[in-house]
């Protein structure tokens, strides 16, 4: 039988990754059903857009990324470096959100009570928090703060999920959202067919 700590989070976690406005994936899925392609292949395009480190793949380069860092004392040194050569800071920033994203608000709370029960908190996860804590006082002016990608993998691997099964748990929880916006598109269809100006 499953911990009811982690059925708790598992909910909530698929709860907190579902459909979100026309996000990435969901504008995938819109423009294969303009085409009248079967609910199958339209999942198939969202899945393949949500794959991507720009979108649903971010949490695992959390995790690479907190891995790379190691502890919370290299911090400082590692996020200068980062920012001098313009990298990424994986799950920090959002198309929408200026503020922190009140899903990695909820996860981060998860994340505390899951360390909780276990009796400690994973370097990881106190790595994690002095990089927001950093990032903060870096990129906050920016309105650049945590997604809802930065908690969810750390959460995940102290689950003991692998990080080969972060994006299907996310697809899991969007495929409702998706197949809404399929069946919407087919009651009032026209093909995805945007226009190009060229230069050059």
């Amino acid at each position: 039988d499953p911990d009811p700590l982690a059925v708790k989070i598992m909910d909530a976690c698929l709860v907190l990754h579902a459909e979100h406005t026309i996000n990435a994936s969901t504008f995938a899925a819109m423009v294969c059903s303009s085409t009248l392609a079967s609910p199958f292949l339209v999942v198939a395009a969202a899945i393949g857009t949500l794959a991507g480190p720009l979108h649903g793949g971010a949490n695992q380069r959390v995790v690479e990324m907190l891995k790379e860092i190691e502890r919370p004392e290299n911090v400082d040194g590692w996020l200068k470096n980062q920012l001098s050569k313009k990298k990424v800071v994986w799950g920090m920033g959002h198309r929408e959100y200026k503020t922190k994203d009140p899903r990695a608000i909820v996860l981060q709370k998860l994340m505390v009570e899951w360390a909780e029960s276990k009796g400690n908190l994973s370097p990881q996860f106190e790595t994690a928090l002095r990089l927001e804590e950093a990032c903060e006082a870096e990129l906050g002016p920016k309105g650049v703060y945590p997604n809802v990608d930065y908690y969810s993998g750390i959460l995940y691997t102290e689950m003991g999920i692998a990080p080969d099964q972060f994006t299907p748990i996310f697809a899991v929880s969007r495929v409702a959202g998706w197949l809404a916006h399929w069946r919407e598109q087919l009651s009032d269809n026209r093909i995805f067919r945007p226009t190009q100006i060229y230069t050059g």
